[in-house]
């Protein structure tokens, strides 16, 4: 059947005394000819129902199963030309493939496999000594001990790739094992530190502007008292031997508001 599909339709043939080849007429069809005919249609419907809908409108004028394997080729594969600058952008990229920092060997070879089947869909294949070494290639430079011991140990012509993967495994664990742990300890004391001063110099700050803010109010608290008291003297003797006249009682009141303002506007500063 797959014949079918690459080549085309099964025809019964005939041939004649001269040589010529030509359709052999239907009703002279043999069991075994009918069986491959039948196959014909066997193929382009199998390869119908294989398609997602998108795809089966894309070769739904194609009336056998050659036409639909060839519009199908096109389109995935395009072209020769596509088809041979894609191949070169994939062993470019086989040719330049690194292991990344930091990355595992299972993350490694899953990238690496992606590449060989892209490439494998395009019809470029590489054995797998090929793969072999370049696995060994791209690996940094603290396996290089491991490397050397790979090839000298073992025969990479006949050594499988799934041994070296595991073989590789086993020793990534011996290297996460042997990591330094990080100082994180340390990183926070120094954290810690530096906000204690910033706490510090905020604590002095603040006392500061409370100070100021205090020695204002000690300021006006004196202006309100003479102004209450009189010039002269203070306190509660000369407050009850010089009673308030109603020109000064105005004058308070003028500066308890002006007081009651400013006030306010200390105490946000306080704050």
């Amino acid at each position: 059947m797959w014949r079918i599909v690459t080549e085309g339709n099964y025809v019964p043939t005939v041939t004649s005394a001269e040589g010529v080849i030509s359709d052999k007429p239907e009703d002279a069809w043999t069991t075994t000819e009918q069986q491959k005919v039948l196959l014909n249609s066997k193929a382009h419907l199998f390869l119908s129902c294989a398609l997602s809908m998108e795809e089966s409108e894309r070769v739904d004028e194609c009336d056998t199963a050659k036409k639909v394997w060839d519009t199908l080729q096109v389109h995935h594969e395009g072209t020769s030309h596509v088809k041979e600058t894609r191949i070169d952008i994939g062993t470019n990229k086989f040719e330049t493939f690194e292991m990344i920092e930091n990355e595992t060997i299972d993350e490694m070879f899953s990238r690496f496999t992606t590449i060989i089947n892209e490439l494998r869909s395009l019809g470029k294949t590489f054995s797998t000594n090929d793969r072999i070494r370049k696995l060994l290639r791209c690996l940094p430079v603290t396996w290089r001990l491991m490397v050397t011991t790979i090839t000298q140990t073992k025969d990479l012509k006949t050594l499988p790739i799934e041994d070296l993967i595991g073989t590789l495994k086993a020793h990534e664990v011996i290297l996460q094992g042997d990591k330094p742990l990080k100082k994180e300890k340390i990183i926070a004391l120094k954290a810690s530190q530096k906000d204690i001063s910033f706490l510090e110099d905020d604590s002095n700050e603040l006392e500061s502007s409370q100070e100021e803010a205090e020695g204002e109010l000690a300021l006006i608290s004196g202006i309100f008292q003479r102004l209450i008291f009189g010039q002269s003297g203070s306190g509660k003797n000369n407050f009850l031997a010089e009673p308030l006249v109603p020109e000064r009682v105005g004058i308070v009141f003028q500066f308890s508001k002006r007081i009651n303002s400013e006030c306010k506007s200390l105490k946000d500063k306080a704050t």
